[in-house]
């Protein structure tokens, strides 16, 4: 259209010179008219000095006219908007190490000794490298400390493990929950400097963690271990969303270490202090701890994951239960605002590419494995979600849900 009517000017221009040609020719006519109408009128008739002054005024005339100037048209600029999206998936437990009862052979230490730091994400790494950022729940410590805390279970890793997060596009974690001090307060101290140098960001307490994407999207991570249902550890949360509002964090993720080990439904508290944490301003709530899925809510436009489960979990050589997942979501910014759909989708997994013991490899599966985790979802849901996953794992919401 402004081709069109770009073109349609030249031709008015076009046409305006042709007038201005006109004006020009019958100047000096006009000239010599006004000396024979003054000699009409009993003047003298003009001499050569009043001829060339009448020439020099034809001479103004026809120089104004050339100097006529038509402004070009104006066009209202057309401002598109700035779309956004930001794709954030997120993953169950993973303890990247043994256990103090774990012998040699058959642990993820050997597994890690024979096959490297690539193995165990091996499967799902292109999932980890084409989103925006992936978190995974670190339950473990990343130390050489030998001195335990007392506990049934201590769940203890190489320092050089976290090249098994780097490797695979693994940009965060959580903290929050109840190994980080499995080997003394050193240990923990340890697996934060680990992180921090190879750049992973994680949540813990009163820590947060702000990651930005390439596109300049910030990504902030809270954590929290609310199993003792302590209002301290509460706290933490809320203070650590106001903190991340108040630093303009586009995206804020909650990690919460809650619920009952092998139960696959929340409990009262969970659901209850889930809610709140929305209230408080959170995007997106991630559960664990349960070693099991647990279902999957949407609360005033926000997503809440009970549990995720276990993912690549080295404290048990052979679990129960194998199914997990990988939780997806894409947010999408206009103009740096946040836009209000729910664009979710579950990939269904187990944690090991073998069934007769854990491998340590987390996988996808396909057709009657992946059906039947995402009806266990679903089932899991159906007490306090209206949504529902399809045969492709996609989220889709009832429309009565998406008005808020």
């Amino acid at each position: 259209m402004q081709a069109e009517q770009k073109q349609g000017f030249g031709n008015m221009g076009e046409k305006m010179m042709h007038r201005r040609h006109r004006r020009r020719l019958p100047a000096g006519v006009l000239a010599a008219g006004i000396a024979l109408g003054i000699a009409g009128c009993g003047q003298t008739v003009p001499t050569a000095d009043m001829t060339q002054q009448t020439e020099q005024v034809g001479d103004v005339v026809e120089d104004t006219q050339t100097e006529v100037h038509f402004p070009e048209e104006e066009t209202e600029e057309i401002v598109e908007p700035v779309v956004q999206t930001v794709t954030i998936s997120a993953t169950g437990d993973c303890t990247l190490g043994i256990t103090q009862t774990h012998g040699y052979e058959g642990s993820f230490d050997e597994y890690y000794d024979r096959y490297g730091e690539e193995y165990f994400f091996e499967d799902v790494r292109e999932v980890f490298a084409e989103d925006d950022f992936t978190i995974v729940n670190l339950e473990c410590v990343l130390t050489t400390e030998t001195e335990r805390v007392e506990k049934t279970w201590n769940l203890k890793g190489r320092p050089e493990y976290v090249n098994i997060m780097t490797s695979s596009s693994v940009e965060g974690c959580s903290l929050g929950n109840n190994h980080t001090y499995d080997y003394g307060q050193k240990s923990h101290d340890d697996t934060e400097a680990v992180l921090n140098d190879a750049g992973i960001v994680f949540g813990f307490n009163g820590h947060t963690g702000i990651y930005t994407t390439e596109e300049g999207v910030r990504i902030g991570v809270v954590s929290a271990n609310l199993l003792s249902e302590a209002e301290e550890y509460e706290n933490y949360i809320q203070d650590g969303i106001a903190s991340l509002r108040e630093q303009e964090v586009d995206i804020i993720l909650v990690c919460c270490h809650w619920g009952i080990e092998l139960d696959h439904f929340p409990t009262e508290y969970q659901t209850t202090m889930a809610h709140r944490i929305v209230d408080w301003g959170a995007d997106l709530v991630i559960g664990n701890h349960p070693h099991v899925p647990q279902g999957i809510e949407v609360y005033n436009g926000k997503v809440i994951c009970y549990s995720l489960g276990n993912f690549c979990f080295g404290g048990n050589r052979n679990p129960k239960q194998k199914e997990t997942m990988i939780y997806q979501q894409t947010f999408t910014f206009v103009d740096g605002q946040m836009q209000p759909q729910v664009d979710a989708s579950i990939i269904p997994c187990m944690v090991s590419s073998v069934s007769d013991h854990n491998d340590f490899q987390p996988t996808i599966v396909e057709g009657d494995k992946k059906q039947a985790i995402i009806d266990d979802i679903n089932a899991y849901s159906e007490p306090y979600s209206a949504i529902r996953f399809d045969a492709e794992g996609v989220m889709h919401i009832p429309e009565e849900q998406t008005e808020y």
